[in-house]
């Protein structure tokens, strides 16, 4: 389930200002080392050793492809990739790597189970139990109402 607070929008000079939104209240971040032991406790003939090695190879390998140019699905994740971020040249020959590179990224594009359309399907999220709106107002306790994505 997740969790959500209720933010205002402070932007002057747009027309968002004042308007609210949510934003997900993470719980926690787990390591590599968290998902091997969780993985290895569902019922896995692995042990949470083996996971990890696995894990990190599959990490280390995942960098290795994506730096030289390919992409890689793993089902019902992602598709990592790299992404570049440059400036504009005037001319083709005015481009070159050391001026107008700005920027590499990691991007990841969710697939299958985790796209957005299945992930509207299958979330779930509650309000944060306590917050304040603003100064000005009391606190607000939990409804327990859910709202499906």
């Amino acid at each position: 389930m997740l969790r959500y607070k209720l933010y205002q929008s402070k932007r002057e000079n747009s027309p968002m200002n004042g308007k609210w939104y949510a934003h997900v209240q993470l719980s926690e971040t787990l390591t590599l080392e968290d998902l091997a032991k969780h993985m290895s406790n569902h019922n896995s003939p692995y042990s949470e050793g083996l996971i990890y090695g696995i894990l990190t190879d599959m990490i280390d390998c995942i960098s290795e492809l994506v730096l030289d140019g390919k992409a890689v699905k793993i089902p019902n994740l992602a598709i990592f990739s790299l992404g570049i971020k440059t400036k504009p040249a005037d001319k083709p020959e005015d481009f070159s790597v050391t001026k107008n590179v700005e920027a590499y990224k990691l991007r990841s594009r969710a697939t299958g189970d985790l796209t957005s359309k299945a992930l509207g399907i299958m979330a779930r999220a509650k309000e944060q139990v306590i917050y304040s709106h603003d100064a000005g107002s009391e606190n607000k306790e939990n409804t327990e109402s859910e709202n499906n994505g």
